[in-house]
């Protein structure tokens, strides 16, 4: 066959040829595509409960930068998911040693006129749906200021799930940002000996992400914001949905409504925490996601208690 017959033919089988592997590039990146972003499957049984730990005095100024300057009483939330594979522990509220000795908080103690009873003791709060320390799973911090932190200690067969640079953060806090860390709280997570010795308690500590139980019904959010270590918690309920819960990245949730910044002096990363606004909102309007936090005193009032149930 002559060659100017010959060279058009194999152009346009070249050219068919791109073409079947473009389309089996994207029927794979497809496929691919479709694996990554499948559904959470929320196992039937799920449950969050919601607990106190108490209330806070602070100024309404510091919670929401320019807001009133009146002094108002906060709570001080935690929360517990029930999964089949294992309970979940978001944040552990102020460490039980106040409720007997205040010095333990040092001055904090007197400015924050924390408003303890025996009843928001953590072993009491969780008796009321009868699990005990050892019932818990993981441990996830928000972060490890002394309301969130505080009672760490008392889970040492549970794993705790914290970023690397909170803990960094808590031994060797960055200027201006020591100050709500409590050496007696993070102490159980030091070892004597360094690196060359366990710590008393059992870490996974995270850079990122992380996927509690491999279902995407239980998934540490990293959030930088409120510290250098900030992370969230989002909850994928069979039947109540998609439930974020904030720690310190959100105090109220009017600030989420209206981008209204803490204090700065409750702020590390300003940018941080109005990503953090930012991926609620789109959480809100791709899953209908609800948003709790644990110092809301209005919000956190309309929450249910136990024995009620988020399911």
């Amino acid at each position: 066959m002559p060659p100017h017959f010959t060279m058009p033919r194999r152009r346009e089988n070249m050219r068919l040829s791109k073409q079947r592997t473009l389309t089996t590039i994207v029927v794979g990146l497809l496929l691919v595509t479709t694996v990554v972003v499948a559904p959470a499957q929320s196992p039937a049984g799920m449950k969050m409960y919601v607990f106190s730990s108490g209330a806070l005095t602070i100024g309404k100024h510091i919670l929401q930068n320019l807001g009133p300057t009146d002094t108002i009483q906060v709570p001080v939330g935690f929360f517990v998911v029930l999964h089949p594979k294992g309970n979940v522990l978001f944040d552990t509220g102020n460490n039980d040693k106040i409720l007997t000795d205040p010095s333990y908080w040092g001055a904090f103690f007197k400015s924050l006129n924390p408003v303890v009873t025996p009843d928001v003791a953590i072993d009491a709060q969780l008796a009321k749906i009868g699990l005990k320390p050892d019932d818990i799973t993981y441990v996830v911090v928000g972060h490890l200021h002394l309301d969130h932190g505080g009672n760490v200690g008392k889970f040492p067969n549970s794993t705790l799930v914290v970023q690397k640079d909170e803990i960094r953060n808590a031994f060797w806090p960055e200027p201006g940002t020591a100050g709500p860390y409590i050496t007696g709280d993070v102490a159980p997570l030091r070892s004597a000996m360094g690196e060359a010795m366990p710590n008393k308690v059992k870490m996974l500590q995270l850079e990122g992400d992380m996927d509690i139980f491999g279902d995407k019904s239980v998934v540490v959010k990293r959030s930088v914001g409120h510290t250098p270590g900030s992370q969230m918690l989002l909850v994928r309920l069979p039947k109540s949905g998609s439930i974020i819960l904030t720690s310190d990245n959100v105090y109220f949730r009017e600030n989420v409504e209206k981008n209204i910044l803490p204090n700065v002096t409750l702020t590390y990363d300003p940018a941080g925490i109005l990503r953090a606004y930012e991926w609620i909102r789109y959480m809100q309007a791709t899953e209908k996601a609800d948003f709790f936090t644990a110092h809301d005193p209005d919000a956190f009032k309309a929450l249910k208690k136990p024995p009620e149930f988020y399911e």
